[in-house]
């Protein structure tokens, strides 16, 4: 039986294959044979251009969805590459995968369209016969847009359960050859997918530049005053001296996922800071390594600027360089005396780990570097070099506070010969790169971190014989105010989180208290170290080794708090059996001989602790939350207007709600307050914070919620990639949405008031609300903002016959 089985799959296949090659020869004859098409400056373009007046129209309506990893088929429409490009069915999230796939990289693991075929991409251009009948009627893009025009997405209020708009969903990455019969399987999902079709405008120019052969004449030059600059910079980080070299490696192990934004050029204008093959003043040839500590594989190479031509979007993570930024660094790196007689290896064991590879540059030095910009490091954690990180944002909670310890007092972050002596039990797991011996790599990392935190706690004790623990003067204040990067506020929305300056937000359940290994560990971890393409066992130790990292920053926390409350308090931060015996296990909580050097007056210290963090910090921090934390009649803001009070009068009624009636309510909720015509409509975010019983487990999340404890927190702005919702309202019905919202209790009733004020995605103002979410975003972060991702956009559900219906 098993040997006819085998028969019949071999015949099968052949019949796939011969079907495959007759569809091929079929397209032949009818389109000319396949051929790989120069696009750019092919010839100049006339009429509709793609610069001016395509891409436009891809950042708006295109980029939604097509921008990142997880953007479907991996088609990227964010730049012209990413659409001659192409696509391709193969999956870059793929948490089961027993080997590492190869990396698919747009700018960075090919660089020619020949180079992305070879690699499994397919055209969504025409590459056959170049004539303007085959260029429009062999291009994916146009029959996906030909499609929409053909069965206009239905204006009625549900969707048709035909479309499929879970995160899990399959991907149809379709060539040209079999578009006939995904037209005829599913005639309803053309493009933009379940959303409003273009207006007749844009998909008359879209179909015209396709026509006329989807060419470029390629971007704009970089402008002189760039051109001076990159060539300071490049300058700058190319040193011969080995102290050079080595300093230069360590900013571009932290700075590899960065926008570098240039003070003095235009907002939009961004460039990447790479190891390439060719030195200055040649065209930068990028060495495409997975990991930025990788073996470059070539010497001499040199630290190059490459310009980023694509839109900017979700993944956009800013850091700014400037004359003062390069003072700062001379100040930082080069005026402490110490030597670097030799280069660090790349071999992984040295690689991988910072506090190893860099144990030459002083511990003050590199924690004063991060410290100057921690919101851009913790938000490289948080957003990482991916794009969807569940499997590794599961480990934390949903809303938590971030302090620092200050370097001036702080003695393990300023002790470069104790980290260096520590270095081997903190080495990470990108030294394993791809492994499969999960529990094995779990138990030595398990025990290398006790024996740190014991070493840790041992040394602390013969710093303070006395016994005194921290107090408020051991958190880092921003240099005294002036510098905003001191507290920081991380919401979590499921599979993508948002990092805030500030305390924003409800005194959260945990916060933690970082020092400088932490810290370093923590991006060598999620951001250097991690490869997204990597295999089962990286991923799995990934997430693993970062519960230790979290439970470090949370009993740093605890250190703070009086010492008879830490284990209540951390015990309510780990509940069930299997929760508190892995905490044992894992968690040694240290230092209760220790008493914090801090008194308090009440029987909340920990509100009372962030009163006094907040007040040491000092006005460049926001002292108060208007909205979620208000402890007075007003608690407006400087140069609030009345009717903004009064709209945050309002909202405050719906941060009071919580429990299991806030289940029902999308992750993220972008609310726009329309003001009359003469003011500027008011933007806020509404969040909610899922709570968990613990965050011990990789997997299980729901059997671990605990929606009694679920908060809602509304923010001025907009918090978030990924908008779940579009809430609308005028300025005069506030006080009718916060009723309205208090009377939600199930899916029903949310949905009575999500139809009022919900903006639905079959509504023919869906792109006009969009449009004035992006904008607004972008006016209020000219350099920071980027286009927002329709990803996750809802469908909003009521029962009905016993079955969900959606819009």
């Amino acid at each position: 039986m098993g040997r006819q089985w085998m028969v019949l799959l071999l015949c099968f296949g052949l019949f796939l294959i011969g079907c495959g090659v007759q569809q091929a020869r079929v397209f032949n004859d009818k389109y000319g044979p396949e051929q790989v098409v120069s696009r750019v400056d092919g010839m100049p373009e006339e009429g509709v251009t793609y610069y001016e007046d395509i891409q436009p129209i891809l950042e708006k309506r295109c980029s939604a969805c097509h921008s990142c990893y997880d953007a479907p088929c991996q088609l990227k429409l964010t730049s012209f590459e990413g659409l001659d490009r192409g696509a391709t069915s193969l999956m870059v999230y793929n948490a089961s995968r027993i080997t590492a796939d190869e990396p698919t990289r747009l700018f960075i693991d090919a660089d020619t369209t020949v180079g992305w075929r070879e690699k499994g991409f397919h055209p969504v251009l025409n590459e056959r016969t170049q004539e303007p009948a085959v260029n429009r009627e062999n291009s994916v893009l146009a029959r996906m847009l030909a499609l929409k025009k053909k069965n206009p997405q239905p204006e009625e209020e549900l969707l048709p359960q035909s479309f499929d708009l879970s995160l899990a969903k399959a991907n149809n990455c379709e060539p040209s050859e079999s578009f006939d019969s995904f037209e005829k399987r599913y005639p309803l999902w053309g493009m933009p997918y379940a959303l409003p079709g273009l207006t007749k405008e844009e998909h008359d120019a879209v179909l015209k530049w396709i026509t006329d052969g989807g060419l470029s004449k390629g971007p704009k030059k970089t402008s002189p005053e760039a051109t001076e600059i990159v060539r300071r910079w490049e300058l700058f980080f190319n040193g011969t001296s080995p102290r050079e070299q080595l300093v230069s490696r360590y900013i571009y192990e932290h700075l590899f996922i960065a926008h570098l934004h240039f003070e003095g050029l235009p907002h939009r204008e961004f460039y990447r800071l790479v190891r390439s093959v060719t030195p200055p003043g040649e065209p930068v040839e990028e060495i495409p390594s997975v990991r930025p500590y990788d073996n470059p594989g070539i010497s001499p190479f040199y630290y190059r600027l490459k310009q980023t031509p694509a839109v900017v979007v979700k993944d956009h993570t800013v850091y700014h360089l400037s004359d003062a930024k390069m003072t700062r660094y001379n100040d930082l790196f080069f005026k402490p005396a110490y030597t670097v007689p030799s280069l660090p290896s790349y071999a992984p064991d040295t690689a991988a780990n910072p506090l190893k590879a860099f144990a030459r540059i002083p511990a003050r030095s590199r924690y004063r570097f991060l410290l100057d910009d921690a919101h851009f490091f913790v938000n490289g954690f948080i957003k990482g070099p991916v794009c969807r990180g569940q499997v590794a944002l599961n480990v934390i909670n949903d809303h938590f506070f971030v302090a620092f310890f200050d370097p001036d007092r702080d003695m393990i972050s300023n002790d470069s010969d104790f980290l260096a002596e520590m270095s081997p039990l903190l080495a990470l797991p990108g030294e394993r790169e791809n492994t499969l011996n999960i529990p094995s790599i779990w138990f030595t990392y398990s025990r290398n971190q006790k024996k740190y935190l014991k070493a840790k706690d041992d040394y602390i004790d013969r710093l303070n014989p006395d016994h005194i623990g921290n107090d408020i003067t051991h958190i880092w204040d921003g240099d005294g105010g002036i510098n905003d990067n001191a507290l920081l506020t991380v919401f979590r929305h499921f599979d993508s989180a948002t990092v805030l300056k500030g305390l924003v937000g409800q005194v959260p359940k945990t916060a933690w208290v970082v020092d400088f290994p932490l810290l370093e560990r923590i991006h060598y971890l999620l951001v250097a170290g991690f490869d997204v393409y990597g295999n089962v066992g990286h991923q799995a130790v990934t997430r693993l080794y970062m519960d230790f990292l979290r439970m470090e920053g949370e009993n740093n926390f605890l250190s703070f708090m009086p010492s008879d409350l830490r284990k209540e308090m951390r015990d309510g931060w780990y509940q069930g059996t299997s929760a508190e015996f892995k905490n044992h296990v894992e968690n040694p909580l240290l230092g209760l001989s220790r008493e914090t050097g801090i008194t308090y007056r009440t029987l909340t210290p920990k509100n009372e602790f962030f009163e006094q963090v907040l007040a040491r910090v000092g006005p460049v921090t926001p002292q108060h939350d208007p909205i979620n934390r208000c402890l007075t009649k007003t608690c407006s803001s400087d140069g609030d207007t009345p009717e903004r009070q009064a709209v945050e009068k309002a909202l405050r009624r719906i941060t009071g709600i919580q429990g299991k009636k806030t289940e029902v309510f999308p992750d993220v909720s972008f609310l726009r307050v329309v003001t009359p015509p003469d003011h500027d409509d008011l933007a806020y975010t509404i969040i909610k914070n899922k709570a968990l019983s613990n965050n011990s487990f990789m997997f299980g999340e729901e059997r671990r919620r605990r929606p009694e404890d679920d908060t809602l927190s509304i923010v001025r702005g907009h918090v978030g990639s990924y908008p779940n919702a579009f809430v609308r309202i005028g300025v005069d019905e506030v006080d009718t949405l916060a009723d309205r919202y208090l009377k939600v209790k199930d899916e029903v009733t949310y949905y009575l008031m999500a139809r009022r004020h919900v903006v639905r995605r079959t509504s023919p103002d869906f792109w006009d609300e969009y449009d004035w979410h992006c904008q607004t975003f972008l006016n209020a972060h000219p350099v920071e903002g980027g286009t927002f991702d329709l990803y996750r956009y809802i469908r909003i559900a009521e029962k009905e016959d016993g079955t969900l219906v959606e819009w």
